[in-house]
């Protein structure tokens, strides 16, 4: 029951009757998320490029279980970075992209976080000293999951969207 002056509303008084401010807000996720994605695979991308370095390093390579790991993070970062510049692309051409937004928010924080998982385990014990690089993305990925919405939140939207709600 809070007032609000009028010239304090996001679109005015009538944009206010028709909950444009509120769309409006939710139309930026559909720039932002993007982005946010976009940086989740930059942390996942150094989070695997970290373990191919520290595996290369101590002749780790010749281990099918750490080449699979490795292959395993560069597929599943591939695929969240390609869904970030579709989202992105259509974003920039000014078309609507709220479900390419919430595809590429919903995939990349999880394959981030995957990789980091992932990183930590080539490393060992090396990876959980406290000064470690993958250490570290581990720790920061799981913030990029719930900024602009978690990942839950991004599967009710493309639900919605498959099936024809608002």
């Amino acid at each position: 029951d809070c007032f609000v002056p009028d010239a304090n509303l996001l679109g005015g008084e009538a944009a206010y009757e028709r909950r444009a401010g509120f769309k409006g807000a939710l139309r930026s996720f559909n720039a932002t998320r993007p982005a946010i994605a976009s940086m989740a695979v930059g942390m996942g991308r150094a989070a695997l490029d970290e373990s191919l370095r520290s595996a290369r390093e101590h002749g780790l390579l010749g281990l099918p279980r750490v080449r699979d790991r490795l292959e395993r993070m560069r597929r599943k970062l591939r695929a969240a970075r390609l869904l970030c510049g579709r989202a992105a692309w259509l974003a920039d051409e000014r078309r609507p992209n709220m479900l390419e937004a919430s595809m590429a928010k919903a995939v990349a924080p999880t394959a981030a976080l995957e990789a980091a998982v992932l990183g930590m385990e080539i490393l060992g014990e090396v990876g959980a000293r406290g000064d470690c690089l993958v250490e570290k993305l581990f720790r920061d990925v799981k913030a990029l999951d719930i900024v602009e919405g978690t990942g839950q939140i991004q599967r009710i939207v493309m639900a919605r969207q498959l099936v024809d709600l608002p």
